[in-house]
Parts: structure tokens; C-alpha cells; sequence
């Protein structure tokens, strides 16, 4: 019976972890893409150096996290954000708005889909 209680123990720890990291990656996505979208409306306002300081801030948030999003999630996908990252701040640097506008919205696509994987879902289960 011991047993039984300490398994049932391990797997509702297993549970909770997976559980705050679910909500960990929602809450961290869904902060950075906010501030995309944020400094998207100011491009679109001709504000570029304002949108510059924001997305800068979203890619030092990014970095800072960097122990986190390398021990819990997938490198190839963390890996590729970084890229749309660089090319996102390439793009306001030369101040193309199809281009910034185009890479912009695919990070906070890929932004979007990254905490969905780690949704519990029965799709991701299954």
C-alpha cells in the first residue's frame, strides 16, 4: 500500500510541474506577443524607433529566459524564434514595413504555437 500512495505521489507531482510549466509558457507568450503587436501598430504609425526599443525589450526578455526555454522546451523551435527574432530586428533597422510587418507576424505565430505544444490538450496527447 505504501507503494501505491508514493507512485500516486510522483505522478501527481509530475502533473503539477507539467501544469505550471503549461501556464508558465502561456503567460510568457502571451506577454511578448502582446508587445509585438504593440510595436507592430507603431510601425504602422511610423513610430520606428519606439517600435525598435520594444521588440528589443521582447528580445532581451527572450534571452533572459533562455535556461528555461532550453531545459523545458524543444531547441529547434526556441532555436528558429531566436532567427524571426534577428531578421524581425534587421527589418525595423531598415525600416521595410512589408518585410517587418510579414517576419513580425510569423514570430508571434511561432510565439502562439510554441505554448500551444505545451498545452495539455488531447491533441498534444495524443
Amino acid at each position: 500500500m505504501k507503494r501505491l500512495w508514493m507512485a500516486v505521489f510522483l505522478l501527481a507531482a509530475l502533473l503539477s510541474l507539467c501544469l505550471v510549466n503549461a501556464w508558465y509558457s502561456l503567460t510568457l507568450t502571451r506577454q511578448l506577443s502582446e508587445q509585438l503587436d504593440q510595436a507592430q501598430a507603431l510601425v504602422e504609425q511610423d513610430q520606428w524607433d519606439q517600435a525598435r526599443s520594444i521588440t528589443q525589450e521582447v528580445y532581451d526578455s527572450w534571452n533572459g529566459h533562455h535556461f528555461y526555454l532550453h531545459v523545458f522546451l524543444r531547441h529547434s523551435d526556441t532555436d528558429q524564434i531566436l532567427r524571426t527574432f534577428r531578421q524581425v530586428i534587421q527589418y525595423l533597422d531598415l525600416e521595410e514595413l512589408d518585410q517587418y510587418a510579414a517576419a513580425n507576424a510569423d514570430l508571434v505565430a511561432q510565439l502562439e504555437l510554441l505554448s500551444e505544444m505545451e498545452q495539455p490538450s488531447l491533441v498534444n496527447i495524443l
